[in-house]
């Protein structure tokens, strides 16, 4: 599978190092998730809480190895969709391209959710059912609309937005770090009640690490910085969730029912205004997450149709404007659906389903790759153990999620591939190139 992008990886400088890995794993990782992964652990793993967080991370942190090993044998662009393709076949990288596109709609729902019930805090009028789904239109249209003027436009957006993503770090470690120290005050935790699926929530937070293993190519010096970057930047993750789960635990009554634990938990540490801070940095950093999705989601599905694995409609570009227009727009409409409809547990649930399969076919291209050509640029130490560890985790971990994220899923799935198979039936093999 190759892409248009590919073409100019020649042109890419080697000029990251160590501290930009970390510092990149760190803002990829920290965005709408954690602001209330508190209290959907807590909802679904009660007790074993913290437990299932620090397992999450572990798990994380072992695909994030393999990543890097896998992504450090490519110099073109694509990711997990290109390792499938080349260790399994086009086939396999349809699928995980699929299930890419698949979990960034998802995703886009589930942190507009997340947007909403934050705002609500600072907005009461956002509680409502009627003005939310106002204001999600509003929203979608709003960053289709952008996007749709020009790539420039849309990253401009984007990057603006990123610079205010920091705060929520701070400050939350901040209240972590003060509350830590604090009187326990714990109040009893809820049993168990669904440990898949509070593993899935806890993992959907985890999500983003990928990005560093994929720029492999353009580190300084890869061999000895990106594993030790993307660990360097999980483990400032792991610190940070840590501290936040005890600090949700210790302070905030009936943490399973929160709608905005880390507001909850900021207002008994530093009062209302925490409460406002907090509400205000969580709305930003969606903000800015839900600007990069609608930059990059449209963009797998113009990749998908460039191969001819969608309608060719949807790797239309706008001449006026040199944009996927028509991939842009369905996309929209599909994400405004997705968000309008579901919830925050269920779309996350369903997103983190569909990674930890992406994640773990690069798990299993790790293994593949190893034994078909050999050592990689990057070896990590006992990476088969840790893809195999992994693969079988992640196959655990979506065995005890719902059932009802299970179905819809394979539903999803079958669909994308029935409409390939019809597709390439109609016109014959897709080109080799785009």
């Amino acid at each position: 599978m190759t892409l248009t992008a590919d073409t100019s990886r020649a042109t890419l400088v080697r000029d990251l190092r160590r501290s930009d890995l970390v510092a990149l794993t760190v803002n990829n990782v920290i965005g709408a998730g954690v602001f209330t992964m508190p209290a959907a652990l807590a909802a679904g793993a009660g007790r074993a809480s913290l437990a299932v967080l620090l397992l999450t991370l572990l798990l994380a942190s072992m695909m994030a190895l393999c990543l890097a090993e896998v992504a450090s044998r490519f110099d073109r662009t694509g990711g997990p969709m290109i390792y499938a393709s080349e260790a399994f076949g086009r086939n396999a990288g349809f699928f995980v391209g699929w299930l890419m596109y698949l979990s960034r709609l998802s995703a886009f729902g589930a942190i507009a959710v997340v947007m909403m019930n934050y705002g609500a805090g600072l907005w009461p009028v956002l509680a409502d059912t009627t003005t939310r789904v106002v204001c999600i239109t509003a929203i979608v249209v709003a960053l289709a609309a952008v996007n749709v003027a020009g790539v420039v436009q849309g990253a401009r957006m984007s990057s603006a937005l990123a610079l205010v993503k920091v705060i929520p770090l701070l400050v939350v470690a901040a209240a972590g770090v003060w509350m830590l120290g604090q009187p326990a005050g714990a109040r009893p935790q809820a049993p168990v009640a669904d440990l898949g699926g509070a593993l899935l929530i806890a993992f959907f937070a985890c999500m983003g690490f990928e990005t560093g293993a994929v720029l492999a190519g353009e580190v300084r010096r890869p061999r000895r910085d990106v594993a030790a970057g993307i660990l360097g930047g999980m483990a400032c993750v792991a610190v940070v969730y840590t501290l936040l789960m005890i600090a949700c635990l210790r302070t905030v009554p009936g943490l399973a029912h929160a709608t905005r634990p880390l507001a909850d938990a900021a207002a008994v540490a530093l009062g209302a205004g925490g409460a406002t801070l907090i509400s205000i940095t969580a709305v930003l950093s969606c903000a800015g997450t839900l600007t990069v999705m609608m930059l990059t989601t449209p963009r797998i599905l113009f990749a998908l149709a460039a191969h001819g694995d969608m309608p060719l409609v949807f790797a239309s570009v706008n001449p006026a404007r040199r944009t996927p227009a028509v991939a842009i727009i369905v996309s929209a409409v599909a994400l405004w659906l997705l968000t309008v409809s579901g919830t925050f547990v269920y779309l996350a649930t369903f997103s983190a389903m569909a990674r930890l399969l992406m994640y773990g076919s690069t798990c299993a291209a790790l293994i593949v790759l190893r034994r078909r050509d050999g050592a990689a640029p990057v070896v990590v130490p006992f990476g088969p153990a840790l893809s195999v560890i992994s693969i079988l985790v992640a196959i655990a971990a979506i065995a005890a999620t719902a059932g009802t994220a299970i179905r819809d899923l394979t539903i999803a799935v079958a669909l994308g591939w029935a409409l390939r198979v019809v597709l390439r039936n109609r016109r014959g093999p897709a080109p080799a190139t785009v």
